[in-house]
C-alpha cells in the first residue's frame, strides 16, 4: 500500500479473486446438481480433482514464496538471537497460513454458497467448506516445508552453489512448461487424476459419498479424516526442524580465489581481439550474472512469450512454423536486455568508481553490448536452426529467419544501453528476498518499442512466406529479401544512435 505501483496490483488481485470466485460460485451451482445424482466413480473423480488442484495451487505459491521471502525471517542476525527460533518459524508458518486463508476466503465461500443454492444439499457444502479449509492449511504448511527443502539445499550443495545461474535458467524455463502441461493438456491431466484416485488422496471422496449416500467406505473415510488432522502437527514440527536446519547453517560458498595466471574460456576468445577495458567490462557483466543471477533474470520475461507456441507443441505434437523466429527474436531481446538496459543504475554502488576509473563512455558500453550479443549469437543460433529443422522449415526461408534473428540479437544490446541511459533505475526494488536494482518500466517500452519496429519487416515477410495466407505477386526469395534489407537499416540505425548516445552519456554524466 505504500506505492502507486503496489496498490494497483493489489487491487487487480482482488477484482480477479471476485471474477474467479464469481466463476467458481456458478460452477458449483451447477455441477453440485450434477455430483448428487452421479455414479460413486464420478463423484471419487471430481472430489480428488478439487483436492489435487487446491493442494497443488497453495503448496506451489508456498513454496515458491517461501523460497523468495518467507523463509527467512527479517532481521535474522538480531531476531534468532533474541527469541527461540521455534517462535520465529511458527510465526511464518502462521503467517503463510493467514495471507493463504484471506486470498481463498471469497472463493471458498462462493464454493460453499453455489452448493447450498444448487441441489448438491448443505451436508456436501459443509464437507467442502471444512475439507478446504483443511486442505489449503495443509497445502500451507507442506508448501513452506517444500521452500525451506529448497533453501537448505541451496545452502549446502557446492554444486548448486556453484551454478546457481544456470540452474535458476532451468528452473525458470522448465516451470513454466510444466504449468502450461497440466493445465492445458488434457491427457496429462487424466493421467494425474488417474494416478491420484489410486492414493490416498482420494480417500475423502469417502466422506462425500456416505454424506450423499451413494456408497463410500466408511473406514477410509475415517482414516482421511484423522489422517489429514494428524498430518498439521507432523508438518509443522518438520518445518520447524527444517527451520533449524536452514537458517543455522552457513552457506556453502564457492571457491572465488583469483588466479592471475588462470585463463577463462572469455581470455581466450576476447584477449588480444578487443581493448583491454572493454573485456573486463564484459567479464564483470558475466560473472555477476554468475554469482547473482537475480540481477539479470528480468531478461528471461521476452521467453514467456512462447507459451502459445509451447501449447501447441504439447497438444498437436508438431513445431510451429512461427516458432523458429518467435524463438529467436525472444532470445535476442532477452540477451539484448540482460547487460544494458541500466548501464548506470546497474553498477550500484560502484558507480563513482566506475565513473573515475580509466574507462572510457565507448569503452563500457562496448563492453556492455559484448557482454549480451556474443552469447546471444551462440544461443539464438541453436534455436532457430534447431526449431527450423524441427519445423521442417524450407533453407531459404530459414536462412532469413536465421539472419534476421542474427541481426537483433547484435543489434539489441545497442538499443537496449541507448533506452538505459534515457530512462536510467537507481532505486532498488525487492526481488526474491534480495534489494536489486532492475531496470525501470519506461526503459523496457522504449526498448521494445524500437527493437519491435526494428524487426517488423523481416518479421513479417517471414511469416507470409511460412504461412502462405495468400499469393504474392513477388517471388518468396524476393520477398524475404526485401524484409531482411529493411530489418538491416532500421536495426543498425537504431543501434548506431542508441550506442553513440550512450557513450557520449555514460562519458559526460556527473553524480548529484
Amino acid at each position: 500500500m505504500g506505492t502507486t505501483r503496489g496498490t494497483l496490483l493489489l487491487l487487480g488481485s482482488g477484482l480477479g479473486i471476485i471474477v474467479y470466485s464469481l466463476a467458481i460460485g456458478a460452477g458449483a451451482f451447477f455441477f453440485g446438481g450434477f455430483i448428487a445424482d452421479s455414479d460413486p466413480q464420478t463423484v471419487r473423480l471430481a472430489t480428488t480433482a478439487g483436492i489435487v488442484g487446491l493442494l497443488g495451487f497453495v503448496g506451489f505459491f508456498t513454496l515458491q514464496h517461501t523460497v523468495k521471502s518467507a523463509g527467512e525471517p527479517d532481521a535474522a542476525d538480531g531476531l534468532l538471537t533474541t527469541v527461540p527460533y521455534e517462535d520465529a518459524a511458527a510465526g511464518l508458518l502462521a503467517a503463510e497460513a493467514g495471507r493463504v486463508l484471506f486470498v481463498l476466503t471469497i472463493p471458498i465461500l462462493a464454493l460453499v454458497s453455489g452448493l447450498v443454492v444448487g441441489a448438491a444439499g448443505v451436508l456436501v457444502a459443509a464437507v467442502a467448506l471444512v475439507g478446504s479449509v483443511a486442505i489449503a492449511l495443509l497445502g500451507t504448511v507442506l508448501g513452506f516445508g517444500l521452500g525451506l527443502v529448497t533453501k537448505l539445499v541451496a545452502n549446502r550443495s557446492a554444486f548448486v552453489a556453484s551454478h546457481r545461474a544456470s540452474v535458476g535458467a532451468a528452473v525458470s524455463l522448465v516451470l513454466p512448461l510444466g504449468w502450461v502441461a497440466m493445465t492445458a493438456v488434457p491427457t496429462i491431466q487424466l493421467r494425474v487424476l488417474q494416478l491420484a484416485t489410486q492414493s490416498p488422496l482420494s480417500w475423502p471422496a469417502d466422506v462425500v459419498l456416505l454424506v450423499l449416500g451413494n456408497g463410500g467406505n466408511p473406514v477410509a473415510a475415517a482414516v482421511a479424516t484423522v489422517g489429514l488432522l494428524a498430518a498439521f502437527p507432523v508438518s509443522a514440527v518438520a518445518c520447524l526442524w527444517l527451520a533449524a536446519q536452514t537458517w543455522y547453517a552457513d552457506p556453502v560458498q564457492p571457491d572465488h580465489e583469483f588466479d592471475a595466471d588462470k585463463r577463462t574460456l572469455s581470455d581466450r576468445l576476447l584477449a588480444g581481439r578487443v581493448p583491454t577495458a572493454t573485456r573486463v567490462v564484459a567479464q564483470k557483466s558475466w560473472l555477476r550474472a554468475k554469482r547473482a543471477p537475480v540481477t539479470v533474470q528480468f531478461a528471461v520475461m521476452p521467453f514467456f512469450f512462447l507459451v502459445y507456441h509451447l501449447q501447441i507443441v504439447i497438444l498437436e505434437r508438431v513445431v510451429p512454423p512461427t516458432l523458429p523466429l518467435t524463438a529467436g527474436l525472444a532470445s535476442a531481446a532477452a540477451f539484448g536486455a540482460a547487460f544494458s538496459l541500466n548501464p548506470l543504475g546497474g553498477e550500484e554502488g560502484v558507480l563513482p568508481l566506475t565513473l573515475t576509473a580509466n574507462v572510457s563512455g565507448r569503452a563500457f558500453v562496448t563492453g556492455l553490448v559484448l557482454a549480451g550479443a556474443l552469447p546471444g549469437v551462440v544461443v539464438t543460433t541453436l534455436l532457430v536452426a534447431g526449431l527450423g529443422v524441427a519445423a521442417g522449415t524450407p533453407p531459404v526461408t530459414l536462412a532469413a529467419g536465421l539472419t534476421v534473428t542474427l541481426v537483433a540479437t547484435l543489434v539489441a544490446p545497442a538499443i537496449a544501453v541507448g533506452a538505459g541511459v534515457v530512462f536510467p533505475k537507481f532505486e532498488s526494488s525487492s526481488v526474491q528476498g534480495h534489494e536489486v536494482v532492475v531496470p525501470s518500466g519506461w526503459a523496457f517500452g522504449l526498448y521494445f518499442l524500437i527493437f519491435g519496429v526494428a524487426v517488423a519487416p523481416g518479421s513479417l515477410t517471414y511469416l507470409l512466406a511460412v504461412r502462405d495466407l495468400f499469393s504474392l505477386p513477388v517471388d518468396t526469395t524476393w520477398l524475404l529479401g526485401g524484409g531482411l534489407v529493411a530489418t538491416v537499416g532500421i536495426a543498425v540505425a537504431g543501434a548506431v544512435a542508441g550506442f553513440l548516445y550512450a557513450a557520449n552519456r555514460v562519458a559526460t554524466y556527473r553524480l548529484d
